[in-house]
């Protein structure tokens, strides 16, 4: 625990990276209501450079699926120890399994899609890189926009 509270984090390293978060979206299925949905996610994966980086997570919509998906993201400025906040986009491909057991367990199921758009900002008094973003996604061929929150680590 130590090591991870002197490690700086206003500027990405090379080596593991790790960001947890939290999503708010809303589903519009053909013939009925809109139903929302709040995602809570976790990636974990490699920092190539200052701007790219690869992953892999696990999502659940409204704790009734599982999803497992790869990550890329793409800063879009170089970060330094001065810039204390940069554009950022990744994409996101994965699928997705219920986690409700009734008579057709493991029939929802399907690919999942998702481009973010989103802003990485730098805390210095707390040593805090964290995130907002806003992503169109494709869930098992339903369009869901989010808009979101993640601390990066």
């Amino acid at each position: 625990m130590s090591a991870l509270a002197k490690k700086d984090y206003s500027k990405h390293n090379k080596g593991y990276f790790c960001d947890v978060g939290m999503a708010f979206g809303c589903t519009f299925p053909k013939g009925t209501n809109p139903n929302a949905l709040l995602e809570v996610y976790t990636t974990h994966g490699y920092q190539f450079s200052n701007t790219f980086s690869l992953g892999a997570g696990v999502s659940t919509y409204n704790t009734t699926n599982l999803c497992l998906y790869l990550q890329l993201r793409f800063n879009l400025r170089n970060t330094t120890e001065t810039r204390t906040s940069f554009p950022y986009i990744s994409l996101r491909g994965g699928y997705s399994w219920s986690t409700w057991s009734g008579d057709a367990w493991g029939d929802d199921k399907g690919p999942t899609e998702e481009l973010k758009l989103g802003w990485s900002f730098y805390t210095k008094a707390a040593n805090l890189r964290w995130n907002v973003f806003a992503a169109p996604c494709l869930y098992q061929f339903h369009f869901i926009p989010k808009i979101g929150l993640a601390f990066e680590f």
